[in-house]
């Protein structure tokens, strides 16, 4: 079967789609192998491509040197409801299988959780930090990287007073499988700090 050829918009679109937050062009750039005024470039012609889809719920904001994904203003009721269900409602599936991997495997950062599940986490992370369920920590000296935690509340409503006490805590901790997810992800944890650190002397 021959390989799709896949074009530099499509691939930016995807990053965004993936990053979930805001990204600085350079490092947009970065991962699309071209230089910083041609990624500018391409955003704005994919912005010019949403701007004129006329049955899309999405959109490509640009604030100075950033740009991210969002949902349009138009489709801001629907959205607004659904997170209110997912706040109100009993946690989905998914909710409970990100809150289990932050549980046995946190501190842990958002690409590593989607290391594991192989899918954007940014929405239910979201929901989850509304719910005082898990927590925001440093542990990298540049603090830059954010990585997630339970909060003492979860440990609290589970009746523990501490992670070790989850069931079969040892064997899940260190599951050999998501062990090798993880490390095989290493290689992009360091190259994500190294563009980190070139923004922020970008920005200096």
């Amino acid at each position: 079967m021959t390989k799709k050829e896949v074009s530099h918009i499509a691939m930016a679109e995807a990053i965004l789609f993936m990053y979930g937050k805001e990204m600085h062009f350079k490092r947009l750039a970065e991962l699309l192998h071209i230089k910083e005024k041609d990624a500018r470039e391409i955003i704005f012609e994919l912005r010019d491509i949403y701007n004129t889809r006329k049955d899309s719920g999405l959109n490509i904001l640009v604030r100075d040197n950033e740009v991210q994904m969002v949902t349009d203003s138009a489709v801001a009721s629907v959205i607004e409801d659904m997170t209110k269900k997912e706040l109100e409602g009993a946690l989905t599936p998914v909710a409970m299988e990100v809150l289990a991997i932050i549980a046995y495997r946190g501190p842990i950062s958002k690409m590593d959780i989607e290391a594991v599940r192989g899918v954007n986490c940014s929405f239910t992370l979201r929901n989850l930090l509304r719910r005082g369920l898990i927590e925001r920590v440093s542990v990298d000296a540049s603090k830059r990287l954010q990585y997630y935690q339970i909060t003492i509340e979860l440990l609290r409503i589970l009746g523990i007073s501490s992670v070790e006490e989850l069931p079969e805590f040892e064997e899940l901790s260190t599951d050999k499988r998501i062990d090798a997810i993880l490390y095989n992800d290493q290689n992009n944890l360091e190259q994500n700090k190294d563009l980190i650190d070139r923004e922020d002397s970008d920005r200096t």
